[in-house]
């Protein structure tokens, strides 16, 4: 059951386990993206006070979930993930009146299941505990592990609801894995998600007898207070993922005051199809090319926005095909009238760089449509104007770059920034082993996540992926906003006890080993025992 609204119709906010009236600066409406219509619901945005308020109830919070074993986390969790559940067909219609994203598949059989499986996995990272990375030196006592930095702050973006939502996504999972309470912002863009997901956790946190400030939402705040807040001494870290701007920013912010922040930013993620790829299955990559770049509406962090090809009989058969398909794909519903703008503006931006329209280009007839577009430039283009043509249209564009040699594609890729993946199609003859073991060193100075003979859309959620790469599209580079450990060391800090008796030991450093038998590091050897 969702809280109430005030008599103004403005929703509440859920601070130190109460559902309250807010203190808003201003107020916002969430959007139909299909049809541009405001929706009923008032959101406030709040004022400093009930940051300040969520900040107080998180920091004591904090310190209560220091002494919580890994076992009642997990157990949260679990519990969580089955009150999502019960609740799928209500979150989903909602994220789909907000988004405008597809019920079938996208939301029902792909986010939502991945989104439960997130949460699972956290639990179990935190009952087992190997994510701390426990090292022990028994000759001389001393001791180290990774134990969480305090309250951290979530701040979602617009494209995946569940995912990545303020109170349901990976950020939100690890920071609770690792054992700090979340003051989360909802984005704008789909806050009722957010509220009844709330709601949901509010519950789960009452049921296993975690500190009712251990889950916080706020449905809005001015820029200039989001620089505060994560500037503010009191929050531990911040989860940020969005767009370039609003993370450096935030970046700038952070680092003044000493505080840590993960940034997940926009993304080019190259791809570079090698002419035995084009010659052997020229078509089907230009249907898997397509498919990655208009799934919905092309707006993921990981479409592809920038492609490589050589100007040969395959690579000019294989423009002809990729050319129909994407002219048959049409007018997108976009997340919102904002991305539409955006859009509009970086296809604008490379068409006045040079880049010429192959497909689309334009916003389609309706409320925040965009047709499919297809740009080209040449490598030699590219070379001269890069820091105006490498840039990201986040929406269902992208760039072909037409080189005519290997050795003019590889100089087109010197200006490539930091992505956080990128993919190499090779052919299966073996003739290419040599352009493919150039390129592979062009894209690993350059990558997060190298791919071959795949487009870098769609990622497993495994210990072993890596979605993070370096600046600018995301920071720090060493870390992973996916799979376990790496997504919940983003939130903690390496403690090291030297000389200290057993019983002022932490679990996980006494010599006895811990319940959940986490793998440690024992006078050099790893081991559960």
């Amino acid at each position: 059951m969702t809280p109430a609204a005030n008599s103004l119709n403005t929703q509440p906010v859920l601070i130190d386990g109460r559902w309250r009236a807010p203190v808003a600066s201003d107020t916002f409406r969430a959007i139909d993206p299909t049809t541009g219509a405001s929706q009923e619901a008032v959101w406030p945005v709040s004022a400093w006070s009930d940051v300040d308020a969520a900040l107080v109830a998180a920091v004591a919070a904090a310190a209560e979930l220091a002494k919580v074993p890994g076992e009642k986390l997990a157990l949260f969790l679990e519990r969580y993930a089955e009150r999502l559940a019960l609740q799928s067909d209500q979150l989903v219609a909602i994220a789909h009146a907000q988004t405008a994203l597809a019920i079938k598949p996208r939301l029902s059989d792909i986010e939502l299941p991945r989104t439960l499986d997130q949460l699972r996995q956290a639990a179990t990272a935190a009952r087992e505990g190997s994510w701390r990375l426990p090292v022990i030196d028994r000759p001389r006592n001393i001791r180290a592990a990774a134990f969480g930095l305090g309250p951290v702050v979530v701040l979602p973006p617009a494209n995946f609801p569940f995912a990545y939502g303020a109170v349901t996504g990976g950020d939100f999972a690890a920071a609770i894995a690792a054992g700090n309470p979340v003051l989360a912002k909802a984005h704008p863009g789909h806050p009722g998600v957010s509220q009844l997901a709330a709601v949901e956790a509010l519950a789960a946190l009452q049921e296993t007898g975690l500190p009712p400030a251990t889950v916080q939402l706020l449905h809005g705040i001015s820029p200039s207070d989001g620089e505060r807040l994560v500037a503010d001494l009191r929050v531990g870290a911040t989860g940020f993922t969005g767009g370039h701007a609003a993370g450096q920013r935030l970046s700038a912010a952070a680092a003044a005051s000493g505080r840590v922040i993960w940034v997940e930013m926009g993304s080019l993620n190259p791809v570079v199809l090698l002419p035995s790829a084009l010659a052997e299955r020229g078509p089907e990559i230009a249907g898997e090319l397509v498919a990655s770049v208009t799934g919905s509406a092309g707006q993921f962090c990981t479409k592809p926005g920038v492609v490589f090809f050589i100007d040969d009989a395959a690579g000019l058969s294989f423009l002809r095909s990729l050319t129909e398909r994407f002219a048959a794909v049409g007018p997108q519903v976009l997340l919102s009238p904002l991305g539409q703008s955006r859009l509009v503006a970086a296809v604008e931006s490379l068409k006045a760089a040079g880049a010429r329209v192959v497909v689309g280009g334009a916003a389609g007839v309706g409320s925040c449509r965009y047709l499919g577009t297809l740009l080209e430039v040449t490598a030699a283009e590219l070379l001269a104007n890069p820091e105006a043509l490498l840039v990201e249209a986040f929406g269902n564009a992208t760039v072909l770059v037409r080189c005519a040699t290997f050795d003019e594609l590889t100089r087109g890729m010197m200006p490539l920034q930091g992505a956080l993946a990128g993919s190499v199609y090779c052919g299966t003859s073996g003739r290419d082993d040599v352009q493919a073991a150039t390129i592979i060193a062009h894209l690993l100075s350059r990558v997060g996540r190298l791919i071959e003979n795949r487009m870098p859309t769609g990622l497993a959620v495994s210990p072993a992926m890596q979605h993070g790469g370096p600046w600018p599209s995301a920071s720090p580079p060493f870390f992973s906003a996916v799979g376990m450990p790496w997504s919940l060391l983003r939130f903690a800090r390496r403690i090291c006890y030297d000389g200290l008796s057993q019983q002022r030991l932490p679990e996980c450093l006494r010599d006895q080993p811990p319940v959940g038998q986490p793998w440690r590091s024992i006078d050099g050897a790893w081991t559960r025992s």
